[in-house]
């Protein structure tokens, strides 16, 4: 998950969430592409996927696209990356004393202290970041959720 940190794809999709969070109507993955300026293709899979995990809801045809399905507050970067996470398999536990006792424990503590510090931060954290710089232009109001 963390290597997806410094990916173009997760710099890509936290930009278009924006727009799409930002918006008072569907946003349409053509749309999307053209103000990322990207493959129309390229931002796909992941919005696909933040889609079947609830996150977004779409809707084909004339006057669709995306929009979020959830509160912006309850959206964290950890819960985006955890989307867009291919999970490999698990490692062998044959490797080793040294693999069994020190490196997977040190390692998992770290993944946990990351996670935690994604969960921290929410796609509505990014937004008020996004606006106060000024930088969503025509953007309309995000969709209010609170009851």
């Amino acid at each position: 998950m963390l290597e997806l940190l410094e990916s173009r794809r997760a710099h890509y999709l936290l930009a278009a969430l924006l727009r799409i969070a930002a918006s008072d109507r569907p946003v349409s993955g053509k749309a999307l592409a053209e103000q990322m300026r990207c493959p129309r293709r390229y931002l796909e899979p992941d919005l696909q996927a933040l889609t079947a995990a609830g996150v977004l809801e779409s809707r084909r045809g004339a006057g669709g696209g995306y929009r979020l399905a959830m509160n912006p507050h309850r959206v964290s970067l950890e819960l985006i990356l955890r989307c867009m996470d291919a999970r490999e398999p698990p490692l062998p536990d044959d490797g080793g004393p040294l693999l069994a006792q020190v490196a997977r424990p040190v390692l998992d503590a770290l993944r946990q202290t990351c996670r935690e510090a994604l969960a921290a931060v929410t796609l509505a954290d990014c937004l008020d970041r996004a606006q106060a710089a000024g930088l969503l232009d025509r953007a309309g109001s995000a969709p209010n959720f609170s009851i």
